[in-house]
């Protein structure tokens, strides 16, 4: 299942660590924005603040995650910028993962309430992808 993974689930991973069955199913494909790494590191501090890993094991993770995640360069959804930011009014941080979705068709894997209001692009919570992927293995 492809989908679009927003930084917020992302640092949630990093900071609780719950995730991992998850974000590492072999089932997901998951994509997103190539600030998003960027965004991460420049944050390290501050999630490593509200962690209970150690920096060196929030560099573990990373560098797992890094391998896991293909950041899509803005070149292949650019085009689609406009109409996320139409959609989205001033919300412009969470508009490169919308142009992303909607380039691709796919969901988006968030906890932005404000993604759930859009008709064009399903957006999934981690119990939705959860219960999604619980539905492939049947």
């Amino acid at each position: 299942m492809l989908l679009v993974i927003d930084t917020n689930v992302v640092i949630s991973f990093l900071v609780k660590g719950k995730l991992t069955s998850l974000v590492f199913s072999p089932m997901l494909n998951l994509v997103t924005v190539e600030r998003l790494f960027v965004e991460i590191d420049r944050n390290k501090d501050e999630i490593r603040a509200k962690s209970s890993f150690s920096a060196e094991e929030i560099e573990v993770l990373l560098t797992l995650l890094k391998g896991k995640i293909m950041p899509v360069p803005m070149e292949q959804y650019i085009s689609f910028m406009s109409k996320a930011e139409e959609i989205l009014g001033g919300h412009k941080k969470d508009v490169p993962f919308l142009a992303l979705a909607l380039k691709l068709n796919c969901p988006v894997w968030s906890y932005e309430k404000r993604f759930k209001r859009i008709g064009d692009i399903e957006s999934l919570t981690t119990a939705e992808v959860r219960a999604k992927l619980d539905k492939l293995l049947l």
